[in-house]
């Protein structure tokens, strides 16, 4: 078996573990929604992305562990880069699509207008991470990441209110605590084991083709990455769950327009190109617009297909 094809393998197996660990844990986090006695939005935004990022993470943690500060800055900013623009421009579309296939059927929930709220804070918040990259002085950095984590507890405050989770009879139920956290555990094992499956696989297709770390973690690493957020909010589209779809989806970005940031400007060089820089804005024009639409049209859900235009000009940018 040639080395290439052992490569390939490797990201296949990864992302078949991480879709296993997706399906795992759909059910586990509305149950923690439920126990918690959190919104749907808060649930879909902020719980769900706290498993669903973990894949990113051991990316990034690798890419400082295995390469060192300077070494592995590219795939660092890449992965945090890249994750958001490949989310907004493959999951929300595929979402959008669930959505309106699901109407069909069934009533789908109308959108939390928090959410679309959410989609605009992400759109002016997600270029800041660029001024330390323009500015390369340790003050600077620090004062950046700083305001960046506070944006995030910004954010946190925005959808953290307490309200009723609106339960189905359809949907399932884990009453008891031990099986609970049984489950929980073994969906992160799949999800961490897959991750690391899937970055061997990335680092092995990288050092077979040469191409430039950041554009490859821009556009490979979260063709893998993003299936845990998109596979839970498209089981949620499918039953009509319109707030907890895009708050997954939704909530996972914040994460890696603020969070994250802050992480990659602390602890490697923070080296950005110009196709970091053109992914950024990109996704921030896109998620604006799209928004401020939804906002003022809240049924208009549909009109997340066409993220998928960031890609295309993006795509046109880079060849």
């Amino acid at each position: 078996m040639s080395s290439s094809l052992i490569s390939v393998s490797e990201v296949a197996g990864g992302i078949v573990m991480l879709i296993l660990s997706s399906l795992i844990l759909t059910a586990t986090i509305e149950e923690i929604g439920r126990r918690g006695k959190f919104n749907e939005s808060f649930t879909g935004a902020v719980i769900s992305p706290i498993f669903t990022a973990m894949p990113e993470l051991v990316v990034i943690v690798l890419a400082l562990v295995l390469l060192g500060k300077e070494s592995g800055s590219e795939i660092v900013a890449g992965t945090i880069i890249g994750e958001p623009f490949m989310v907004s421009a493959i999951g929300f579309p595929i979402v959008a699509l669930t959505l309106l296939v699901a109407s069909r059927r069934r009533k789908s929930d109308e959108l939390n207008p928090l959410l679309s709220k959410t989609l605009i804070y992400m759109g002016l918040v997600f270029p800041i991470m660029l001024i330390p990259f323009f500015f390369n002085i340790v003050v600077v950095r620090v004062v950046v990441a700083v305001i960046l984590i506070l944006l995030y507890l910004v954010f946190f405050r925005l959808v953290g209110r307490k309200e009723s989770f609106e339960e189905e009879a359809t949907d399932i139920r884990i009453r008891n605590g031990a099986l609970l956290a049984l489950i929980i555990t073994a969906g992160v094992a799949f999800l961490l084991a897959g991750s690391a499956v899937l970055v061997r696989g990335i680092n092995s297709l990288y050092l077979q083709t040469g191409i430039n770390q950041e554009l490859i973690t821009i556009l490979l690493v979260p063709i893998g990455t993003i299936v845990p957020e998109t596979m839970n909010a498209v089981i949620w589209a499918a039953r009509g769950k319109t707030s907890l779809a895009i708050g997954a989806v939704a909530g996972e970005e914040m994460y890696f327009a603020t969070f994250f940031p802050a992480l990659g400007i602390l602890a490697s060089r923070w080296y950005i190109t110009t196709n970091g820089i053109v992914a950024v804005l990109l996704t921030s024009a896109f998620s604006i617009v799209i928004g401020l639409t939804v906002y003022k049209f809240k049924t208009a859900t549909y009109v997340f297909i066409f993220f998928i235009v960031s890609l295309v000009i993006f795509l046109l940018f880079v060849y």
